[in-house]
């Protein structure tokens, strides 16, 4: 079958144990997955080094499968011509799996150059031009120990002193295979070779990281490879192409609910990200005293007069909105405030609405009660910063949420029945059905105020036309970090500001488009 070129599975550790037993059930060996693995291992070896015949090459390897990939694939490197060294963290009579014990004694008995646990691995490694990390795999979880925390200490040594290109088996050790978390000291790679599918630690923040580049090991035809976990390639990702007879309700109707006094900026930016995007029909309702500010410089959308208590909108709102089953999606929260109004607002567009799009203190004004957002008639986009997902019952506070995040959120998606966008290094898009997306582009350069309140009006044009709306949330997230991406990279630094970021949407949109059809599965391929 060929590969899905429009999004790629993310595997757990879980996932990748049980994808080697069911090839193994389906007619494959354990030796012939570690064969294959050894075979990918040193072929990625041979190409970041650019050359085979005299490199110098020592294989780090540890207690488990991943130390045996590494044994399975040292003969095979001494085979084209490289100086193979074996450096073992166990010693050579330690208990291993049947396949990583016969490839040892094998590599043993042969004479292939071999030192056990040495005092000083620093000595060892000195000289390699490749180190190769076969430590710790996708079981491990927390940070190396002892005398492993010692070798990985001189793998980053030999990396930074001496120009060591450093290739990690599987993972690189010491970053978690599930949640992508570093524990130190942690093995920095220039190039990862992964097999049958990626690992999630492998996509998501911080862990990617550690990883370099990303090669994927084919372990053959039985390797299943689904996942509920996924990323979107450029493919994947790209917005679809309009039908000739597309009208302007075709493309959605949006309605955006934003601003006070102080914070019209955010109304202004959710709006023209919202028409940016490809909205249709796009109105702006906002307290009265901002739309007359907002009105002018939002041209192409319509503008509707809220009540308000002094700087914020009031209770009363609610009665100035218009129907709302005239609208595709909302968009509720950029700049309205932490007040009762808000919270009424919001109260009655969850109520109504067929689709609505919660961002900022449209969430915050449920931080005393949380599970109060699982009350709507329609689909529900919550999107959370760190703090913010806290606040909805993820975590104790902003680093403990986002550290936890594969492990609470898709939890809290269900509970809330809600699309999640979990904001950050590699935003997580987490359906209330348990499939997930990690959006592999967008970086530093969306770290500024503002590039929510774009995300938010971009998501509500998304999933206003959409049949699947979680997955619609995904394709967004990506445009949005892409955009970003296009600025900062035209740039040459990590810098986008948001009124930028919202008028470059539709540009960003056709080169998304180009790029998907030169090469579909950036940057996954």
């Amino acid at each position: 079958m060929p590969p899905d070129t429009h999004q790629v599975p993310l595997l757990d550790a879980a996932a990748a144990r049980a994808g080697d037993a069911a090839a193994v059930v389906a007619g494959d060996t354990w030796d012939g997955l570690m064969q294959r693995a050894a075979r990918a291992l040193a072929d990625g070896v041979l190409d970041v080094a650019g050359r085979g015949y005299g490199l110098r090459v020592v294989l780090v390897v540890g207690p488990g499968n991943n130390g045996g990939d590494g044994w399975a694939a040292a003969p095979l490197l001494t085979r084209r011509g490289v100086h193979v060294t074996v450096l073992s963290s166990v010693p050579l009579d330690a208990d291993l799996s049947d396949e990583a014990a016969a490839n040892r004694d094998r590599w043993v008995s042969s004479g292939g150059r071999t030192v056990v646990a040495p005092a000083d691995p620093r000595s060892v490694l000195a000289g390699a031009e490749v180190v190769v990390d076969c430590l710790l795999g996708t079981g491990a979880t927390g940070a190396p120990r002892a005398d492993m925390a010692d070798i990985v200490v001189a793998i980053d040594d030999v990396r930074a002193d001496d120009g060591a290109l450093v290739v990690a088996c599987d993972m690189p050790t010491g970053v978690d295979a599930d949640s992508g978390q570093v524990h130190q000291p942690a093995v920095r790679a220039d190039r990862t070779v992964t097999f049958g599918a990626r690992m999630r630690g492998l996509v998501l923040a911080p862990g990617c990281w550690q990883a370099g580049e990303v090669v994927v090991g084919d372990l053959g035809p039985r390797y299943p490879t689904t996942s509920d976990w996924q990323a979107l390639t450029a493919a994947g990702a790209a917005p679809t192409p309009l039908a000739p007879d597309a009208d302007k309700v075709a493309r959605g109707r949006v309605l955006v609910i934003a601003g006070s006094v102080g914070t019209a900026g955010a109304a202004i930016l959710c709006t023209r990200a919202a028409l940016g995007a490809g909205g249709g029909l796009v109105t702006l309702a906002t307290p009265a005293h901002i739309q007359r500010v907002v009105a002018p410089v939002v041209p192409a959308a319509m503008t509707v007069r809220l009540a308000h208590a002094g700087e914020h909108v009031s209770a009363a709102a609610v009665d100035d909105l218009p129907d709302l089953s005239g609208f595709d999606a909302v968009v509720v929260g950029p700049g309205l405030g932490p007040v009762d109004g808000t919270r009424a607002v919001v109260d009655h567009v969850l109520a109504h609405a067929r689709r609505v799009v919660l961002d900022a203190d449209g969430i915050n004004v449920f931080r005393d009660d949380p599970q109060a957002l699982a009350d709507h008639v329609g689909d529900l986009v919550l999107t959370p910063h760190e703090r913010e997902l806290a606040r909805l019952g993820g975590g104790e506070d902003g680093p403990d949420a986002w550290q936890h995040r594969t492990q609470r959120v898709p939890g809290l998606a269900a509970d809330l029945d809600a699309t999640i966008v979990a904001k950050g290094p590699g935003t997580m898009v987490v359906a209330p059905d348990g499939r997930a997306w990690v959006t592999p582009v967008g970086g530093p350069e969306l770290g500024t105020g503002g590039s929510g309140d774009v995300l938010a009006g971009l998501l509500g044009t998304v999933v206003a036309p959409s049949d699947d709306v979680p997955r619609a949330v995904a394709g967004g997230v990506w445009r949005h970090g892409w955009a970003a991406h296009g600025i900062a990279d035209a740039r040459g630094i990590a810098r986008c500001a948001p009124d930028e970021l919202a008028a470059s949407l539709a540009d960003a949109d056709g080169a998304l488009l180009r790029l998907a059809a030169l090469d579909p599965t950036w940057p996954l391929g």
